[in-house]
């Protein structure tokens, strides 16, 4: 609720501060007889002072979020090949180290964007498309078995797929679609 409440307040600032001006100057006219401009002065200063901030901060996480979808995304698409190699091998086909290495970097993976999301890094909407892409891997049975073998280690920020049933329980949302994201 608070990453969902920063993204929108800092889509309606304008809106809020300007509303929160209006109602300072009607405040400050109403409470004094002899209204001194000086006061208004002092409001509009530090209503343009606090848009400044504002605007500042907003552009100094823009930048941070580019830098952080950058960085996943260039090592997710590393990694998508040999994540898509290991979704389409026979689910009963046990894990070879190196797939069960590369699973870990997908893992570490999520669980960055996971912590970056719950710190207000990421975009709701983007999160939404990782995890969706993140519970397509998490249907099929030897990365889901992975995954609750590495989920115990609690290395994760937290993350969790609760109720995530196998492509053998729900085929028809399995079917082949490479480069889930």
């Amino acid at each position: 609720m608070g990453i969902r409440l920063k993204f929108w307040f800092y889509l309606n600032y304008w809106w809020l501060l300007m509303l929160a001006l209006i109602g300072l100057c009607a405040l400050a006219a109403f409470l004094q007889h002899d209204f001194d401009f000086k006061l208004l002065a002092a409001l509009l200063a530090s209503f343009l002072s606090l848009i400044y901030f504002l605007q500042k901060q907003r552009l100094e996480e823009t930048k941070l979020f580019r830098e952080i979808f950058a960085e996943c995304n260039k090592r997710y698409d590393k990694l998508n090949d040999s994540l898509n190699s290991i979704f389409d091998k026979p689910h009963e086909t046990p894990l070879e180290p190196p797939e069960r290495a590369k699973l870990n970097d997908y893992f570490n993976l999520c669980g960055e964007e996971y912590l970056y999301f719950t710190l207000g890094y990421i975009f709701p909407s983007v999160w939404k498309a990782w995890y969706n892409g993140m519970i397509y891997f998490m249907k099929n049975p030897r990365i889901k078995a992975m995954w609750d073998e590495e989920k115990e280690s609690d290395s994760y920020y937290g993350l969790s797929f609760p109720q995530v049933k196998s492509c053998d329980q729900q085929p028809i949302s399995c079917l082949p679609s490479q480069g889930k994201r």
